[in-house]
């Protein structure tokens, strides 16, 4: 699978998912949110197809390849006693093929100390999802950016 690690633009009408693929694909990002910050390994674990990577290097976040690996290292952040919560801003789609499609959006994620919520981090992701034979959309990569990059970085 590509690597998505820029915005992938439409040039096209014919670049940009049906509407049924486009809002399957923004409810796997929503739900990618909900099982992380629940930490729910299981069902996080479930978005990804079998050779999915994930990769959080940019932002200290470490990297992991297949599902529940992928999942293990995401839920690692997990803590009941100070939740998280992301909150993902809507994607920017682009089809990459008929059973491929890149996605870009922001991402704005908190934590709740019993005080307060700190830090805010702003990032964005890069994503390639795929159909399955299923019909289901998964991650096949996942890609984490900061938000506010320096020059040449």
């Amino acid at each position: 699978m590509e690597h998505a690690d820029q915005a992938a633009i439409p040039t096209s009408a014919e670049d940009v998912p049906d509407p049924r693929d486009a809002q399957a694909i923004q409810n796997l990002l929503q739900t990618y949110a909900f099982f992380a910050d629940a930490g729910d390994v299981s069902g996080l674990a479930s978005l990804f197809v079998d050779d999915a990577v994930w990769d959080g290097n940019e932002m200290g976040y470490g990297a992991a390849a297949g599902p529940l690996p992928i999942a293990e290292l995401v839920t690692a952040f997990y803590r009941s006693d100070q939740p998280m919560m992301h909150t993902p801003g809507p994607a920017a789609l682009t089809r990459m093929g008929d059973d491929d499609v890149h996605s870009t959006c922001w991402c704005l994620a908190t934590r709740w100390t019993g005080d307060t919520t700190i830090p805010y981090i702003h990032f964005h992701y890069f994503d390639v999802v795929h159909r399955g034979d299923d019909g289901r959309w998964r991650f096949s990569s996942r890609h984490l950016r900061p938000a506010f990059r320096t020059r040449g970085g």
